[in-house]
């Protein structure tokens, strides 16, 4: 080959340019270089976590997961109104309000009217009246001191009434009385 001539380059493969070489290997200053930088990232990432900021960060993110699991744990378990509540019992035998003895005479609270007649019982009386009516004369106290609190729809035709009584000294009972809509209107099952 002669001293002046420059050797032929080969013309560059179809759909490539000549510029841009296809180079797979970095040069070792940029390899170097880029690692050098992702351990110093990661030094100052390790420093952070071990220093009083990470700890701090780290404990507000274990108490924030704890009280998640609680929330969602006590989501899960939904309350029933029976757990509130004890099951309201048959009227007791020889009791005033099983209809056998002598009646009680009636409390001011349970008289209605202009003139303070008994009201009688209607057949389309709402669920809840009815309830707290029962509970009365089962529990032996006057209808005024017995509030219905809480109705649950079982199906169209039966409801469930959480009902509270007050029967003097501080002392407050509940009870759930289930209710069946028949022909003459709602009553106690």
């Amino acid at each position: 080959m002669p001293a002046n001539s420059t050797p032929k380059q080969r013309p560059p493969a179809p759909g490539r340019s000549s510029h841009f070489p296809n180079r797979t290997n970095w040069p070792t200053e940029a390899a170097a270089a880029v690692a050098g930088a992702a351990r110093a990232v990661g030094r100052r990432a390790l420093a952070a976590a071990t220093g009083e900021l990470g700890r701090r960060v780290a404990r507000a993110v274990a108490l924030t997961v704890a009280l998640t699991v609680v929330v969602l744990v006590l989501y899960d378990r939904g309350e029933v109104p029976s757990a509130a509540a004890r099951p309201a019992l048959a009227v007791p035998a020889g009791h005033p309000a099983a209809g056998t003895g002598t009646a009680r005479p009636k409390d001011p609270g349970d008289r209605g009217g202009l003139r303070g007649r008994a009201r009688p019982a209607s057949a389309g009386e709402r669920p809840a009246e009815v309830a707290a009516a029962w509970y009365a004369a089962r529990s032996g106290v006057p209808r005024a001191r017995v509030k219905p609190l809480q109705q649950d729809r079982l199906s169209p035709r039966e409801v469930r009434v959480l009902v509270l009584a007050d029967l003097g000294h501080g002392r407050l009972r509940t009870a759930l009385v289930r209710l069946r809509l028949g022909p003459d209107g709602w009553s106690v099952r």
